[in-house]
């Protein structure tokens, strides 16, 4: 039976547990208890955390668990009087077990999952498809070998390429795309429509389009359905222009202009816009079909009945056909991009992370019993979804069998929990639906019923449980946001969201003091936008300096804005004042001097020239302080005139940028070295050289490069780093899951209607079930009135969505400046409202100031006296992302192996600077360290490659081989002396299959060489 309460998770009987969890509840917390108490459960089975799946939203988070899990079992291994944690205390009771017992247990499993970490099966819900769908290639038909690529609008950018390569033999295709340009034109848009289909493409993935995309005609169909439609509206448009003929010719006949009442509705409609209806809505309006003639007219009326009739049938149509032609044109192109993309896929034996969750929803149609999810499901006894309310429903859907295969079997106590808050769904636009959540919340989601029906049998018991205390924020603050958001929910339309935003649902009780935390409004006025928001970020230095002033670091503050353009005008204004500001942008390597330098290096590498180049170059040497600002300008000017020759001065090596490379990483690490980039720890530089890596595994080319960097570079973000004290920038949407010990909001959260397509019944073609409709005031007309309710209901919930997330996230303080005046900003209003005051300039205040807490931090005595026994701080890093077996010094084969091809492909003299890099980051153990600088050290003593050292020898790294269909690429060709020697790196133990395929190597290349030999080399 389904139930709502708030007891707590780790005493719930049903199976199938739901969790309420507002902002600031100790979510986490209870979601790690809950974990940890299924782990720990079964007795003797120290590997029975490898029995769980959880699932989060990102991969931040999804690390964070992992590291959460393993350091709570740590601690309460070590610790000397277990009966005093409170972590745990709920747990052995839950269990009925001895606090001595469960740290048995718990050491026992801290120490397995130690050695095993990569089996803690904790991740996003993209990670497990992919791993689905790994493991049962063979059932969906896939190659055993696909490769999946992470970079959606690369495939996308490539299938557009060949799109438009083979327009000369498509001539309907062609005149289409010309046809969208000047359409495009004419509206003062961008002719280019690249922008539109790359969008359309990445849209087609959206669970909202790819099922209506799939189900429309061929590209060259829906061209001439288009011309179809436009000879339909060509006959309601003549049509129109008959009658408004007809209505002159009777108003002159009959005499009757000047006796007409309402003529002047009548002029502007049916006389002009009648005429040109391609042009003008077929929307006459009420005083039309009011109009008479004063003393009667007959002809008029009986005119003014056929005009309405026409209208009434033709009024929608219009509209829809309207809009139906304007989209076929990229509806067709869209269609052709994805053949194209589909052919992109087959050859190169690739698939985006996107596609895995349609390509499960169409098995699972196909299979009713679920058999993908019957043989899986013997591997997990439970079940863990975090972030609910941003799951989709097909996400939910691919889920759900797996799930409810599990909880059926009851052989281990199995068990579900879902934990989410609908009013934190702030990812509508990428699938994310909190009404599915609100359903298991209120208990009406029928899916625990036999074939989804309400009188269907219960096939497990499911819980709603809600967790009603805030443990983040001080009292003042919460109690602030209860009442705020409480009175908030008298907007939406809808009862199921009114619910949400209710008295009991959004009332939390403070776990901190009731009077402490600070709330500040400052209601701010100016003449125009652009003075408002100068002064907005002149009183948020205010505000930074008054809580510099009471002794907070920089790095307890955050600013939080609706858009990326606010973010970067707040941060640019900080910057310029002096602040240091960690945002967004500054964390992504395209807008890093390293990224910058490799970008500006390989131009001149293929342009020595090119005085942009020169200048990026140096400028970004400059800026990064390698050269002293008093000689910067001259330093820029000299490079920019004399070339790499004007870096010699300051860099003897500098010549070597314009030799020839061995490959694309070691012309990378190279450039990286002659500007000492690599003399210490640089997270830029690794991740500058982990994407050359991934560029030249593509098949990239020095030529590609630039073009490829500048676009791939921008997507790079690396990790933040923790030295420097920052004021924080980052969007709502970025914030989300973190908290900040004050948040400053010093911008509007404006609301913006929705203005996506919604796909409508097209009744008007018997080939096109749906077409997409912009929903706007325009085409309101189009849809049913409780489909406008629930579109306008979720507009206005995801911007109260937005609001609450931003106000949740401080500890302390939460300072809003707001737009008042004659025409208040969005949030402005909703506060200022709820407070009953008014829209002038003036502050409001509640609450107390908390004093900024000490930084230091205690580290348990269990801990410190472990320290020696357990693992260094390094090696605990390490395990996170480690393979099999990695504390033993064990490794997976392929991370091994890729690891060591990457080090050796940094030039002989910086290898064993490059595997330091590698124990640096945390991608090597210490007994990992040691072997691969064995396997280096036999590596340059082998005879094969000691032709590496003979002057004029040419080597290709990772080079491809065209073999008719198939291409071969081995690790390392070595020129020397006329002959060849081909290498090919190799992990484990000898293999057939190894020499098999090198063989294969020497047999191609022997078709245009006489003399060709070659090694295999174990690592």
């Amino acid at each position: 039976m389904s139930s709502t309460s708030s007891a707590s998770p780790l005493t719930a009987k049903a199976p199938f547990l739901v969790l309420d969890a507002s902002a600031g509840s100790g979510k986490t917390y209870s979601l790690v208890q809950h974990i940890l108490m299924n782990a720990l459960r079964p007795a003797n089975m120290p590997g029975a955390y490898q029995k769980i799946l959880a699932i989060t939203f990102t991969n931040n988070a999804a690390d964070e668990m992992k590291a959460r899990l393993l350091k709570q079992l740590l601690e309460f291994s070590n610790e000397k009087s277990p009966a005093k944690n409170a972590f745990f205390k709920p747990i052995w009771e839950a269990l009925d077990l001895s606090p001595e017992e469960l740290q048995i247990r718990a050491s026992a499993g801290a120490k397995h999952m130690l050695h095993n970490y990569s089996t803690l099966h904790v991740g996003t819900i993209d990670q497990f498809t992919h791993r689905l769908v790994r493991t049962f290639t063979r059932d969906l038909e896939l190659d055993d070998n696909f490769e999946v690529r992470l970079d959606l609008d690369a495939m996308i950018t490539e299938a557009l390429d060949a799109l438009y390569s083979s327009l000369g033999e498509q001539h309907e295709l062609r005149e289409a795309l010309v046809a969208l340009v000047r359409d495009r034109m004419n509206r003062d848009k961008n002719h280019n429509p690249d922008y539109d289909l790359k969008k359309e493409g990445k849209n087609s993935f959206n669970e909202d389009h790819w099922q209506y995309l799939e189900k429309l005609p061929e590209p060259k169909r829906l061209i001439e359905i288009q011309r179809e439609l436009n000879a339909k509206i060509s006959t309601i448009c003549e049509t129109g222009q008959n009658l408004s003929d007809e209505a002159q010719k009777i108003l002159k006949d009959e005499g009757i202009e000047e006796t007409l009442v309402h003529k002047k509705n009548v002029k502007s409609q049916i006389l002009t816009k009648w005429r040109k209806l391609h042009l003008h809505p077929l929307d006459a309006g009420k005083n039309v079909w009011k109009s008479y003639v004063k003393g009667g007219n007959h002809a008029w009326d009986e005119f003014l009945a056929k005009a309405k009739r026409f209208e009434d049938e033709n009024q929608h149509a219009l509209i829809l056909l309207k809009e139906a032609t304007s989209k076929l044109q990229n509806l067709a192109a869209t269609k052709a991009l994805l053949e194209k993309f589909e052919e992109l896929q087959k050859s190169q034996n690739t698939m985006p992370l996107s596609a895995f969750n349609k390509l499960i929803a169409e098995e699972l149609e196909k299979e009713p019993a679920a058999f993908i999810y019957a043989r899986l499901g013997e591997k997990y006894w439970h079940f863990y979804i975090d972030e609910f309310q941003d799951t989709s429903v097909v996400q939910f859907n691919n889920l759900h069998p797996l799930i409810e295969h599990s909880l059926t079997k009851d052989e281990h106590s199995n068990s579900a929990l879902i934990v989410g808050d609908a009013k934190q769904s702030i990812y509508r636009w990428r699938g994310g639906k909190a009404e599915q959540f609100m359903k298991l919340v209120d208990n009406e989601h029928l899916i625990n019923r036999f074939e989804g029906h309400p009188e269907g049998h219960e096939l497990y018991a499911r819980d709603t449980l809600r967790l009603e205390r805030n443990f983040r924020t001080h009292g003042a603050i919460v109690n602030f946001n209860n009442a705020l958001f409480s009175s908030l929910n008298t907007d939406l339309g809808l009862e199921t969201h009114k619910e949400v935003y209710s008295k009991k649902r959004v009332h939390q009780t403070p776990n901190k003091n009731e009077d402490q935390g600070e709330v500040r409004v400052d209601v701010l006025e100016a003449d125009n936008a652009n003075e408002l928001k100068e002064i907005a970020c002149e009183k948020t230095v205010e505000r930074i300096e008054e809580l510099a002033s009471r002794g907070h670091s920089y790095s307890d503050i955050a600013i939080l804005v609706r858009g990326n353009a606010d973010g970067k005008r707040i941060a640019n204004f900080l910057t310029q004042k002096g602040y240091p500001v960690l945002s967004a942008d500054s964390l992504v390597l395209s807008n890093a001097h390293e990224g910058r330098l490799i970008h500006a290096a390989s131009k001149l590498y293929l342009n020595q020239l090119d005085k942009e180049a020169r200048f990026a170059l140096a400028h970004t040497l400059v800026r990064q302080g390698k050269i002293p600002a008093d000689k910067g300008f001259a330093f820029e000017r000299a490079v920019v005139d004399k070339g790499v020759g004007a870096l010699i001065s300051e860099y003897p090596l500098a010549a070597q940028l314009l030799a020839p490379a061995e490959s694309l990483f070691d012309f990378a690490v190279r450039t990286f070295d002659v500007f000492g980039y690599l003399d210490g720890a640089n997270a830029m530089v690794d991740a500058s050289l982990d994407l050359v890596y991934e560029f030249q595994s593509r098949e990239g080319t020095f030529a590609t490069l630039p073009a490829w960097w500048e676009e791939q570079a921008k997507k790079k973000n690396v990790e933040a780093p923790e030295s420097t004290p920052s004021i924080k920038v980052m969007t709502i949407h970025k914030s989300k899951g973190l908290e900040f010990e004050h948040v400053i909001v010093p911008f509007d959260i404006n609301f913006k209607p929705d203005s996506s397509e919604q796909w409508l019944d097209f009744p008007l073609h018997d080939e096109l079930e749906k077409m997409p409709i912009t929903y706007k005031d325009d085409h309101k007309e189009l849809f049913e009135t409780e489909q406008i309710l629930e579109l306008d209901t979720k507009d206005r919930f995801d911007w109260i969505n937005m609001v609450y997330v931003a106000l949740t996230r401080p500890v302390s303080g939460l300072h809003l400046l707001l737009k008042g005046g004659e025409k208040p900003g969005h949030l402005a209003k909703a506060v200022l409202d709820h407070l009953a005051l008014s829209y002038e300039a003036q502050s409001w205040s509640c609450g107390t100031v908390v004093a900024p807490s000490t930084k230091e931090e205690s580290i348990p005595e269990a801990i410190v006296a472990a320290a020696h026994t357990t693992m260094s701080a390094l090696e605990v890093k390490m395990a996170l992302t480690a393979p099999d077996k990695w504390y033993e010094g064990g490794a997976d084969a392929r991370k091994w192996g890729t690891a060591l091809h990457r080090l050796l492909q940094y030039p002989k003299e910086l290898r064993q600077q490059g595997l330091q890099r590698l124990y640096r980051s945390g991608e090597f153990s210490k007994p990992l360290h040691e072997r691969a600088a064995s396997a280096l050290e036999l590596m340059n003593a082998k005879e094969a490659l000691q032709s590496l050292e003979k002057e004029g020898t040419v080597v290709y790294t990772e080079r491809s081989i065209i073999n008719g269909t198939e291409t071969l690429r081995p690790d390392l060709i070595i020129e020397s002396e006329q002959k060849l020697m081909v290498i090919d790196y190799k992990t484990g133990t000898p293999k057939e299959k190894d020499e098999a395929q090198l063989k294969e190597y020497i047999d191609l290349l022997s078709a245009n060489f006489s003399d060709v030999n070659g090694e295999l080399l174990y690592i």
